[in-house]
Parts: C-alpha cells; structure tokens; sequence
C-alpha cells in the first residue's frame, strides 16, 4: 500500500509538472483579459468629450469576449455620440495571431504592428496612446471615451469631415476634408490616416454568427493609391502628408476606388480618417487631433452643387472683348431645413493667383432638404490679357452657418483663345532638291497656344521666294484641304510645283497659320528651305512637240545640219548653247548658224537591208550646266553599191545550203542611176568575218555562198558579214544562218558515285543537278527520276533534290531515269553501301576487340577497372560508362563515364560503404572511327559482386588475420604479448605476470551487501516522500481544468504519460519499411512458390518485397 501511495503521489506531481510546462509555452501564449475588477466603472453611455474620439480595435473571429462584449461595447459608444465617436476595427481569423493580413496588416501601413501587437484581443487603442485589453461588459469604454479617449488637447479645434460619391460605374470617389477653427496656430504636416471600412462586417463574421462593426479593408494612401490584400494600386507609398489653414478647408480626394473591396455595396461603405502628428509601422503613441467617418454628416450642409463658365458667343475659349456667363447653383444637401439669416450671400470672383476680385454677389434663400438655388452674371473680357495657354479662373463662395464648410467653395476657368505660332516645316523626305520639273511636299504644323484649337480648326498659308529676290510667290504651293495623320503624327501636307521656267537656285519658304477666330500667326522665315535645279540642255526626241525629225545625209559627204528643233533649252537660247562631241563623225558646232557640221563615211543597214539610223553623242552647255545626248542622222547611199536584206538561212545539225546572192545586190553610177544586170553580176563578193567562227564553213563561189557546219553537234545562230565592192565603193551586209538542233538524250553521270557509303538511318541528299548533263537542253528542261528497290528509301524533297536513307545495312540498289522535253530518255542505276553499326565483342576467354580488368569486387569495395582496345581501327570518339546495378532491389543506383581505352577509373558506388549483396558492374562501349561510323560493344560487360572469403579456424568470430590463437577458441587477444590469452590471464597489461593473486582480490565488496544498500536508499527516499505529503493541507488545491491538457489529447499523453488507458497499451511492432535498410540485421533473401523475394530476418520473421522496393511483414 505504501507503495501503491508513492507510486500514485509520483504520477501525480509529474503530470501537474509536466501540465504547468505545456502552459508557458512561447507557442501559446496568450494575453489573459483584464479581469472585471480592474475595468473602470460601468456607466450607462459615454458623455460627450467635447470633441471626436478616436479608436482602433483589435478583434478576432474566434474571440468569445469580442462578439460577446467588445464589439457590442464600441457600437453602443458610436449610437450615443455618432458625431463624437470614430472607430476601425482590425479583425483577424484568430486572436492567437492578431498581425495577419485580413485585419490589415498590410504594406505600407502595418495597422497592427503600429500597435506593437501580434496576439490576443479583444483590445481597444484610444488616441493611439491609452491601450486597454479585455472587456467584459458592452459599456467597459465609456468611462475611456468619456474621459477624451487621449485625443490631442486641441482636438476641438479641428474639423473633418468625408464625402463619398458613387460614380456609377462600380466605382466611388473618395474626399476628405480637414480644418482648423482654433485661435492659434494648426499643427504643421499632418498625417492623415484614411482606411475604407465595412459598416457592417459582412466579410468578418464572429464565430456566433454575428457581425461587429466598421472592420478594415483598404488603406487609402498617397498618390491616390489605395491597397488591399488583393494588391497595392496607383503606387502609393504611405499615408498623405497634408497642411491646414486656418480658417479654410483642406481636400484630399481619392477617385475611382473599387466598391467592391466592401461586402454589401455602396450602402455598406465606410470610410474612416483621423489627423495623425506622424505615423511609423513598428510603434504607436503619435498625437491625434480628430477623426471623423463617412457617417457622420452635419444636420445642415449646403453647398455648392454646380458652377459654369461658358463664352456667351458660342465659343471654346475667349478673347480679350468676349462676355462670360457664370451659372451657380447651390444646394441644401444636409437632413435639416437651412433657414437663411442676414448676411448669408453667394459671390463670384475673379482669381488672380491669391488676389479675388469680387464680381457679383446675391443673398441666399432659405432652402428646404434638397432645394436649390441658382446664380447667374455675366463678366466682361475686355481689359483681359490673353496669354498662351492661359485661363482666367473664377470662383464662388457661399458665406452659410452650416456643418460643413468643405463645400462651401467651388473654383471654374475658361481658357485662353491665343494666336497659333507656326513650326517649321519638314521636307517629305531626305533631299530638299527639286529636279526641273519636279516637285516637293513639305509637312506643316503649329502650336494653338491654347486649350481651344488644334489642327483641324486651324488653316495654313505658305509662300516661296527666290533666295535673291524681295517678291514672295504662293501660286507654286498646293496645300491640302485638311490635315493628315494622327495624333503627335497631324499635320498638312504643302506641294511646291515650280514652273519650267523658273530660275535655278536656292528658295526662301515661310508659313502663316489662321485659326477659329480668325486669328493669324506671325510669319515663320525659313531660309534656303529647297534648291530648283537648273534646266538642263537636252535633244529632242520623237515624243516632244518640237521635233523637228531626224535629218537626212549622205554618205562620205560633209554637210552643215541645222540643230532647232533638235537641241533645246528651257531657259537659254540654242545660239547660246555650245556643243561638242568626240564622235569621228563630227566637224564642228556653228553658234551663230545653230548649225553642226557631221561626215559619215557608211551606211548602216539592218539584216534586212533597210537603212538605219547613225547617231552622234554631243555634250551641250548652258554656260551653268552641261548635258549629254545623241543627235541621230539617216545616211544614205552616194553611189555605192546597195544590199537589200538576205533572209535568214536555217539548216540541220551537220547540214549545209547554197545562196544566190546576186538577187539581194544593186547599184547605181555617180549620178545616182541604176547600173545593168551585168555591172550588178561583175560586181566583187566576198566574206568579211563569221561569228562565232568555229560553227560554219562559209565560201562564194560566183556570188552564190556555200554554208556547211563543221560537225554534227554544233547549233546556235551565226552572223557572215558580206562585202559587195565596184570600182570605187563597196558595202557590207550581214546574212544570219540558223543551226536546228537534233534532239540528244540527256546524261546522268553515276561514276561519281561509285563506291558511295552511308550509315543506317542516316540522310544522304542528292542534287540531280550535279549529275544531270544535255548538250541539246538547258539543265532546267530535264526531268530525272530516281527511285530505290526498297519502298520509301529514296524520296523527293524538292525540284531536283532527293534524299536516301535506309534502316537496315546492306548493298541498295538506286535506279536513275532522265528525259528531255523532246522526250529522249537514258536510264541508270548505281549501288549504295548501307552500314550499320560495327560490333565490338568483349575478350571473356575466346577473344574479342575488348579486354576489362579490375582490382577487387568484394562487398564493401569501390573497385578500380581498365579497359582496353585490342583492334586495329582509329577511333576520334570513345564513350565508355558504367554502372551499378542491384539484382534484388532490380535498379541501377551508381553510373559514370570512364575517361576512355587503357587508362585506370573507379566505380564509386553512391554507397559509401561500397558493393553490397547482389551489386552487378556493368561496362558499355561506343566508339566513332575517322569515317564517322559508330563501333558498340555488342552486349554490356558485366561482374557480381562477391563476398569477401573469412577464414576462422577456431570458428570464434574473429578472423584468422586478427586472431592471437586462431585455433582457440576461447581465446583472441594476446594484450601483453606474453603468450597467454587475455581471458586467462590474470595480469594483460603485464608480461611478467599471468596467475591470478588470491590476497589481492580478497577485499572485493560482496554484491549481496550493494543490493542490501540499495533497497535501504530506495525506502528512506519512500518515507520521506510520504512525510512531503502529509505535511500538505488537507484541502488540495482546486485544478483549473480548463487549463490542464485533456486527456485524450493523445500527443501530450505520450509524450508525457498519464493514466489514460492509452498509456498501458504497448507501442505495435513495425510491419512496412520503405526500402531494405529498415530491415532486422543478419538475415537473408529467398523466394516463395510465386516468385516473390522474402527477406528472413535472425528473429524468424519474414518480409515480402513490393514493386516499389518496399517491404511488409508477413
């Protein structure tokens, strides 16, 4: 029993420990709730502070003493003082992490860091300084708010208010307003906290189904940005900085702000500011002088609702003499009825900078909810200086006793109406040349110099001049009805046509632009915009109307030819022309005369026979510039014999014909008469020249020529030059002859390739026109075919080109068809040598190309191997790998690549211990020889690993190479090296002595007095355990259960124990291990009747191997 006692006071003390332990954990702890002793007196609401209060309030979904006291606490404070009180809720999942970002501890603000917190709620942070945590009644903060919630001492010199406007489209915009009404000074640099919040927490729904109040969603930041946990847009980068006047209100406005970042639309969107004196992310305690919420609107607020600015003429803009009207109408927005009193008025005033001149007043009537009242005066711009790009600015102002002074100032402009300013214009392209003739675009833009025109109100005007002259031209210019392009691109386009015969040289441009109101720019000058070209003197030709023809000259004589009509210039006369030529056929150039003196000595005629025209190259000045061109003379006969035209003479490949030439041959005397038939038949004929002249053989005979070809394969046209001659004079003619080809089959040279060598699968393309040959048909016209005995190895992939691949090796035949567009038609075939891969055999005792050695392949080895090559042929590559394969396991776990032939490399295992049971080397070799053809080892090399042979003669466990007395086994170490084993010897440290001495182990403390010793310390430990106990009160200490771990959390219990019955359960035997390293030692592997591999373990247990190389208990 007193053991049962111990035993039971034992647990007990170790479970309270262990307990205690676990409740100081840094994982969980949490910030216990004031308790309600300490929490200010309860009062019935909160009185008013005389100025807005401002809280931030941590809540969680999980927080019983939120939903069940301080949400309700903060909405009854907002119901009694909703123009006083100010609250934002930053509601996170769980209180046990406060600082997420559901409860908006988001970049760049961190709300709940500001307030150093991370843990526990519900807790309330009045004017960022006073921090209270727990509540335990829906009035614990009135007492706080009624105190003045740590607000700033000036707090009631400050005003805000906050005006949402829902824009319609899914969007709001956002303004908050600040003032001071205070006699001194506001502070400088404000922060202005801003946040949208839900009114109700639609999205932040209490674990009891209810739904606190005013939960955050969005920070409103600088450069109206906004972000949200859905993003951060606009790029803002912290709250705005703003300053106050006295007296005047200060807007900040945020646009386009999504409504959707609130559950339950525009009804439900709140938004929530304060005026902060600065603002950090890690710590709070800044001073706060106000807060306001878009709830919180005056009673009466009129303001004004619209304001007009419009020129009473219609226009845009203004000028200085135009009438303004100014329309203003203001509107009762509050809930109360505004009653006008004395004094209360609207004024219109023009602004000039700070300066406001009054220019209409009127008195404001009283207005109902939702009246309006309108204003309307006109102003006059007369004494108005218009500047570019100017505004004039009004304003109106209403002077109201209201709660909202925000609106009580709305500002208008009306813009400027300026002369345009010209650009200078751009030439359309890269040359401001003009050839004669010719024309030029140039681009034309301007400035408006207001908010009133732009281009297509605008109207261009653009005059030219010569560089040299005072007189501007504009009849030159066509500029377009309208602008072309777009955008930055706009812009007229001007096209200056100069007229023939204006002067050569640089010209002036400038540009004027007129707009809507007839305003006209100042005039752009641009200097030596475009050159005009200079005329240039040319010959006429047939398509000008003042050709004159081609005059006529006979042959060997010289003669003066007039040249009007002929040479011409736009803007010098012919007689001031000069012209000269190199021709041989040119005497010389009269000026005066306009005449050119020629001699031709021959007449130029066609195949035919016809006169043809001589031309004469001159070179033409103007005295500015020159020019080239041919004077073109018809020359005819003087005497001479004549040549009518021979007709084109065709023969055969290898033929031959005979002309009579005397029929295409006549002649006349001095006198120009015709001579007799005789005169014609004595006249000399004979060969000049044939071109080419290796085609025909060419000889007259009486003036018949005889044309045969020189062999059978030659064809082509070829041109005899014949010669008639009289007495005194002779002429030539030109007789074409025609050589017809005989058609002739088309080659296909196969010789070169003989002996061609692929390899399997591998593409050989074949260009036909390599190999194709026609001494008939250009290559082009011949069509080839090439096809392979086996299907689909020889295909066409473009006009001429093949490609051959085959995939298996072997002699193939390929079959060559070629045709010509005559149909002719030669056919060949030629061999291909298909090579596959060439084998390489392993040398395992009856030779081969490949030899292995190796070092050890014992288990626990890391074996070294060498390779090497017994054959003859030249590789450029060597790819040789290895690997280590289990049987039992069935994969492949260590791999390499060796650094090639007769050079020693390690097979290291991924296993540090090395080769284990069932590991196979395996050897794989891939070489390219110097042709590109590829030599593999025909199976892998392979090796088992085996184990290492142990001889132990005494069969004691110990090696006979580490054994003292291999044939003893009661005996291994020989310690002292005196001979005598270490088990008999009595002394193995010393080699002197070896018996054992009786007197020395005599004093040797019997184990039966350590054993009475011992259970003596365990009692005295025992009573005095029980004295501990009973010196206790008598009334334990009550538990607090609701603090203690449960019992059936079954992690704390086993690892701490307890008296659960799950503690007396033994703790089950593994029966799954993911590979064979989890296995019981020393077994071994087997197979049962269906071929599984068991594993046996020493402890006669039993493990079937799975397919993944796990292993279950059987």
């Amino acid at each position: 029993m007193f053991h049962r006692k111990v035993t039971s006071t034992a647990l007990t003390f170790l479970m309270v420990t262990m307990t205690m332990a676990l409740l100081v954990s840094p994982l969980e702890i949490q910030e216990p709730a004031a308790p309600l002793a300490e929490e200010p007196a309860v009062l019935n609401a909160p009185s008013d502070p005389g100025h807005t209060v401002f809280a931030q309030y941590l809540t969680s979904d999980n927080c019983p003493y939120c939903y069940n006291y301080g949400s309700p606490a903060l909405k009854q404070a907002k119901n009694s003082l909703p123009d006083k009180f100010v609250y934002i809720s930053y509601h996170s999942a769980s209180y046990g992490n406060t600082a997420d970002a559901e409860s908006g501890n988001i970049a760049p603000i961190y709300g709940v860091n500001h307030l150093q917190e991370s843990s526990g709620a519900p807790k309330v942070v009045f004017g960022d300084k006073q921090k209270q945590s727990g509540c335990g009644s829906n009035t614990c903060y009135d007492s706080y708010i009624s105190s003045g919630g740590q607000m700033h001492s000036t707090a009631a010199d400050y005003g805000m208010t906050i005006s949402q406007i829902d824009n319609g489209d899914g969007t709001a915009d956002i303004s908050v307003s600040a003032t001071y009404v205070g006699s001194g000074t506001p502070a400088s640099n404000l922060i202005l906290y801003a946040a949208v919040t839900e009114e109700v927490c639609n999205s932040h729904v209490y674990n009891d189904g209810s739904k606190g109040g005013n939960c955050w969603e969005a920070w409103l930041l600088n450069n109206n940005g906004y972000s949200s946990n859905s993003g951060t847009v606009n790029g803002g980068t912290g709250f705005n900085t703003i300053s106050i006047t006295s007296g005047q209100w200060t807007t900040t406005t945020w646009t386009n702000v999504p409504i959707s970042l609130v559950g339950g639309g525009m009804s439900n969107f709140n938004t929530v500011a304060a005026l902060y004196s600065t603002w950090s992310a890690n710590s709070y305690n800044a001073n706060v002088y106000a807060a306001t919420d878009s709830t919180m609107q005056p009673a009466i607020d009129v303001k004004i609702d619209t304001m007009t600015v419009e020129n009473n003429g219609g226009f845009d803009g203004i000028i200085a003499g135009d009438e303004v009207g100014i329309d203003v109408t203001i509107k009762n927005v509050g809930v109360d009825i505004y009653s006008a009193n004395n004094g209360e008025s609207i004024s219109i005033y023009k602004v000039d900078g700070v300066q406001e001149s009054l220019i209409d007043t009127m008195s404001i009537q009283s207005l109902g909810v939702g009246s309006t009242q309108s204003f309307t005066t006109t102003w006059d711009s007369t004494s108005e200086t218009i500047e570019n790009n100017g505004l004039t600015r009004f304003r109106a102002r209403i002077t109201v006793q209201d709660g909202n002074g925000a609106n009580n100032v709305m500002d208008d402009t009306i813009a400027h109406d300026a002369a345009p300013t010209a650009v200078m214009p751009v030439a359309n392209g890269v040359s401001t040349t003009i050839s004669r003739g010719g024309s030029l675009d140039f681009d034309l833009t301007a400035i408006p110099n207001d908010a009133v025109d732009d281009l297509n109100s605008m109207t261009p005007l653009m005059e030219v001049k010569h560089s040299e002259s005072l007189d501007w031209e504009s009849s030159w210019v066509s500029v377009g009805s309208g602008p072309v392009g777009e955008g930055s691109n706009a812009r007229f386009i001007a096209s200056v046509t100069p007229p023939v015969v204006a002067g050569s040289g640089d010209y002036d441009i400038r540009t004027s632009w007129t707009d809507s109101r007839n305003q006209v720019s100042d005039w752009l000058l641009t200097e030596d915009a475009f050159s005009l070209l200079n005329g240039l003197p040319t010959v006429l030709t047939s398509s000008s109307q003042d050709f004159s023809g081609v005059p006529i000259v006979k042959v060997d004589m010289s003669e003066s030819v007039s040249m009007v009509g002929i040479i011409s210039d736009a803007e010098t006369p012919l007689n001031q022309l000069t012209v000269t030529s190199t021709s041989p056929n040119f005497i010389a150039w009269d000026s005066n005369s306009m005449e050119m003196d020629v001699l031709f000595d021959s007449v130029d005629r066609d195949a035919q026979g016809n006169i043809r025209d001589q031309g004469i190259q001159v070179t033409i000045g103007d005295g500015e510039d020159i020019n080239t061109g041919t004077v073109f003379f018809t020359v005819i006969p003087n005497g001479a014999p004549t040549w009518s035209s021979i007709p084109a003479q065709t023969i055969d490949e290898g033929g031959s014909v005979a002309v009579s030439l005397t029929q295409y041959l006549s002649d006349t005397d001095d006198s120009g008469e015709t001579v007799s038939n005789a005169d014609i038949q004595a006249l000399g004929v004979h060969v000049v020249s044939v071109e080419p002249a290796n085609h025909i053989s060419a000889e007259i005979v009486d003036q018949t020529i005889n044309i045969a070809t020189v062999d059978s394969d030659v064809t082509g046209t070829v041109l005899i030059t014949l010669r008639a001659s009289d007495a005194t004079q002779s002429t030539d003619t030109t007789l074409a002859v025609i050589i017809r080809a005989l058609n002739d089959a088309p080659v296909f040279d196969v010789t070169s390739l003989e002996g061609l060598r692929i390899k399997v699968d591998e593409t050989y393309t074949l260009n036909v026109a390599d190999y194709v040959s026609d001494v008939d048909d250009a290559q082009e016209d011949i069509f080839t075919t090439i096809t392979g005995a086996e299907p689909g190895s020889v295909n066409p992939v473009a006009i001429g080109v093949y490609e051959m691949k085959w995939t298996e090796s072997g002699m193939q035949i390929v079959q060559v068809r070629v045709s010509d567009p005559s149909g002719a038609i030669n056919q060949y075939q030629f061999s291909v040598e298909v090579i596959g891969d060439l084998p390489m055999i392993w040398d395992e005792g009856q030779g081969g190309d490949l030899q292995a050695e190796y070092d050890n392949m014992e288990y626990g080895t890391h074996p070294t191997y060498i390779v090497s090559y017994t054959g003859s042929v030249n590789f450029e590559e060597i790819a040789l790998t290895w690997q280590i394969c289990n049987s039992i396991m069935g994969t492949c776990h260590s791999q390499g690549l060796a650094p090639g032939f007769d050079e020693a490399f390690v097979l290291q295992s991924v296993y540090s211990e090395g080769l284990r049971t069932g590991d196979e080397v395996k050897l794989d070799v891939i070489a390219t020889d110097i042709d590109g053809f590829e030599h593999k080892s025909t199976k892998s090399y392979s090796v088992f690993a085996a184990e290492k042979v142990i001889i132990d003669s005494d069969s004691d466990g110990v090696e006979d190479s580490e054994d003292a007395f291999p044939n003893d086994p009661a005996e291994s170490i020989d310690t002292d090296g005196d001979g005598v084993g270490d088990n008999a010897d009595a002394f193995p440290n010393d080699a002197a002595k070896f018996e054992a001495d009786s007197a020395s182990v005599g004093s040797t403390i019997p184990l039966p007095a350590i054993l009475i010793v011992a259970v003596f310390l365990f009692g005295a430990i025992g009573l005095g355990l029980i004295t501990v106990m009973r010196g206790r009160s008598n009334h334990p200490e009550a538990v607090d259960w609701s603090m203690a771990v449960p019992s059936t959390d079954m992690v704390a219990n086993s690892m701490y124990g307890g008296a659960d019955a799950i503690f007396q359960q033994p703790m089950a035997a593994a029966t799954h291990v993911s590979d064979y390293t989890g296995l019981p030692g020393g077994g071994s592997y087997t197979h049962d009747a269906a071929g599984s591999t068991i594993y046996v373990a020493l402890d006669h247990s039993q493990w079937r191997m799975n397919a993944d190389g796990s292993f279950t208990r059987m």
